[in-house]
């Protein structure tokens, strides 16, 4: 149903001040200089504070003192002409002390004749809804918190079966973040790299302590099942419900090489996901430099000559530039 449009006629009387007071939102007429002259019944009770004693005041002195400087920002934009409606989320202080959110929306009061000289500002209360997403962000958080600490307590009990040096997982991590950063990688995939760091050998869960723990070199046979923990580490994870992808590519893909002879999918080039590609420099880095039942560790020298021969063959050339640049930085992590 199409509702009429009603016009008033200049004989028609309308009272604003009636739909001024009883509006219901907060309404506020407030001066170029921020000075409030008027606000309704509504405004007053969202303060805390009648509307005699609001009135006069500058609308700074209620604001919270963070949120200052983008209030002065947006009054003047709307008083500039900059913008016809400004609108923006802050934070008042209430009488008893109480922070309190509104969403604001500021535009110029027409008047009957000749410029305006005030802005009017109608505030929405969503102090209730702030609050909310405070606590889903604090939830959150602790979600996280446990999600990655669970990931890590797993990745440094996995050291201890595999007689992985201790520190190992740690190490790993470390090195991929700070690499990651160096590639310009976004906070996002920075979290995803280090959950796959955190559980990358997950799937030696599946291989026997007799291939697992020989001390000498291992035949083909044993070869090819060691060869499988890459691709069943990344089953298992698969089945941890908030992993995300690119974490399952570090644990599937940590392996592959370059030049495509790598395994478990014989992936060559940029066809290897990013993620992993960084993460193979940083593993290969820290399996060298660290001593082995069947091995000495490599010093930090020829481990880098090692990762600067595979340039290309083993290992992403950009990859290893970056690690590169930044070995002095590892190397007072190892030392």
């Amino acid at each position: 149903m199409i509702l009429p449009v009603v016009t008033l006629s200049p004989n028609d009387t309308f009272d604003y001040q009636l739909l001024f007071d009883h509006a219901g939102v907060g309404l506020l007429e407030i001066d170029f200089d921020g000075c409030i002259r008027r606000i309704n019944a509504n405004g007053a009770a969202f303060f805390g504070r009648s509307a005699e004693v609001i009135t006069g005041q500058n609308v700074t002195v209620l604001t919270h003192p963070e949120d200052i400087p983008r209030t002065i920002d947006a009054l003047q934009q709307v008083v500039r002409g900059d913008t016809s409606l400004a609108v923006l989320e802050k934070r008042y202080v209430r009488a008893d002390g109480e922070i309190v959110w509104s969403r604001s929306r500021v535009s110029l009061l027409p008047t009957r004749s000749g410029p305006a000289t005030s802005v009017i500002a109608v505030i929405a209360d969503i102090t209730d809804l702030k609050r909310a997403q405070q606590d889903l962000e604090a939830l959150n958080l602790s979600l996280q918190a446990t999600l990655e600490g669970g990931l890590l307590g797993l990745g440094i009990a996995l050291e201890a079966r595999d007689l992985e040096t201790s520190g190992h997982t740690l190490r790993v991590m470390q090195y991929s973040l700070q690499l990651g950063e160096a590639l310009g990688l976004d906070a996002v995939m920075l979290t995803e790299l280090k959950h796959g760091a955190s559980l990358h050998d997950l799937g030696k869960l599946t291989i026997p302590d007799a291939v697992l723990l020989k001390p000498g070199r291992l035949d083909a046979a044993e070869w090819a099942l060691m060869q499988t923990h890459a691709h069943n580490g990344y089953e298992i994870a698969s089945r941890i419900p908030t992993l995300p992808r690119l974490a399952l590519d570090v644990i599937r893909h940590h392996h592959e090489r370059w030049d495509g002879t790598g395994y478990p999918d014989r992936l060559a080039g940029t066809d290897i996901p990013l993620l992993a590609r960084i993460f193979a420099v940083c593993d290969v880095y820290d399996a060298l430099t660290s001593e082995r039942p069947y091995k000495r560790a490599w010093s930090h020298q020829a481990a880098v000559d090692e990762l600067r021969a595979q340039r290309g063959r083993q290992f992403d050339a950009e990859v290893v530039d970056a690690f590169l640049a930044l070995f002095p930085v590892v190397s007072s992590l190892t030392g």
